[in-house]
């Protein structure tokens, strides 16, 4: 069962729940009108018998609906019982009002049918709407097949047949349109309906890697829009386990999963929780963005701020598995400014959100500084002279940095492992 399904199976399981509730005020009307007719004497007392029934049905239903003991039949077997209830009520009112069985349509209480076909369609359930009505006309049928009773004599037969369209074809006519604007309204909101829980299971699951906002952009945006992309400022934080190959070389595959997924648990929750959008995790290291979809609440800030926070995370982290006996860990962050390309790229049923540019290249050199500078942090100067605040003790200076891969030197701000 897909997660669509098992929500909208909730949705139905809760609408089952106001089902019994209202079955129970239905059941009270009923016995208030029953009670009504005590002045006929006897009469009325196998119909007062059949809605105590129907009372103890609507009591079951009630208890199986609050205790979830629903299943996908359960409604068919309610809706035969509730339509059996109605066809033998019918048939004693028409004996009591010494009405012919050929003229049940034409009782009152007939019109009780409609409330059941309302009731049949909160289940979000379009062809449990048809299998009411018919299981109705197939009981009204089986009536007046079975009884002796003849539909009574007309002074002509211009008034048999205007009697006919009056007592028999209207009712029947009014209950199909009935069931087919029921049948359609409700065939349209159940697709509305998964549709939507569709898009809710799709943001769930974007959420869990994306921040709101980017969220909010893959499903507002068209297919060209987020096919595109485009050049724009950003932040790009790059964080790396320090020393990953000695740890992976002397620890078992499934303790290395484990560490693997304990740790990007933390850093995609972190850098969710300052705004930030996870690019990718590349083996032990993450590529997160800040300024995207929008360059505001000051990305610089978020990302330092997300930097610290990674860095006092992963350090308790790595305390509580030293004294389980377990290596302690340790990461390096690098963070850089300038512009690149973003954008969320995807054909078909394949999405991917990708940031592309020498911003990217300069952030992932930069995390690498860490090693040689003893750092645990180190900002780019360009980033730096973004910030609201610039770095002060005990952030450290260093000019001329030589990147790997990179003719020209840059200037960086570093915070101390010893720090």
């Amino acid at each position: 069962m897909t997660a669509a399904e098992e929500i909208l199976l909730k949705a139905e399981s809760d609408q089952e729940r106001l089902a019994a509730v209202l079955r129970l005020v239905v059941f009270l009307a009923f016995l208030v009108v029953v009670l009504s007719l005590r002045q006929q004497g006897d009469h009325h007392h196998p119909i007062l018998g059949v809605t105590l029934t129907y009372g103890l049905l609507a009591l079951i239903g009630l208890f199986l609906a609050l205790r979830g003991l629903l299943h996908p039949l359960l409604p068919y077997l309610i809706v035969t019982l509730e339509v059996g209830f109605l066809v033998v009520q019918i048939t004693l009112m028409a004996s009591l009002m010494g009405l012919p069985l050929s003229m049940l349509a034409s009782v009152p209480m007939a019109s009780i049918i409609f409330v059941f076909l309302a009731h049949a369609a909160m289940r979000y359930r379009p062809w449990l709407v048809v299998y009411t009505a018919v299981m109705f006309l197939a009981g009204l049928c089986l009536v007046v097949a079975v009884s002796s009773s003849s539909y009574v004599g007309v002074p002509d037969k211009t008034a048999g047949e205007h009697n006919i369209v009056h007592y028999q074809v209207i009712p029947f006519a009014v209950l199909l349109l009935t069931v087919l604007i029921l049948f359609v309204s409700g065939r349209g909101t159940r697709k509305l309906l998964y549709t939507a829980v569709e898009e809710r299971v799709g943001r769930a699951r974007l959420a869990r890697f994306f921040a709101p906002d980017i969220v909010e952009k893959l499903f507002s945006s068209d297919e060209t829009e987020i096919g595109t992309g485009h050049v724009q400022d950003v932040v790009v934080l790059f964080a790396d386990i320090r020393g990953f190959s000695t740890l992976a070389e002397n620890m078992d595959p499934s303790e290395l999963s484990k560490l693997l997924a304990e740790i990007r648990d933390i850093l995609a929750t972190t850098i969710r929780a300052h705004g930030g959008v996870v690019d990718k995790f590349i083996g032990d290291a993450v590529l997160a963005v800040f300024g995207f979809p929008k360059w505001d609440h000051s990305p610089p800030d978020r990302a330092l701020q997300c930097a610290l926070a990674l860095r006092k995370g992963v350090a308790e982290w790595s305390s509580k598995r030293e004294i389980a006996g377990y290596t302690p860990v340790e990461i390096g962050i690098g963070c850089h400014a300038g512009s690149a390309f973003v954008g969320v790229i995807g054909q078909e049923s394949l999405l991917e959100f990708t940031v592309i540019g020498d911003t990217v290249n300069i952030a992932e050199r930069v995390e690498r500084l860490t090693r040689t500078l003893d750092a645990d942090i180190v900002l780019t100067a360009s980033m730096a002279k973004s910030l609201t605040v610039s770095p002060k003790a005990p952030w450290s200076f260093s000019a001329d940095c030589r990147l790997m891969g990179r003719s020209q030197s840059i200037d960086v701000f570093f915070l101390p492992r010893s720090v």
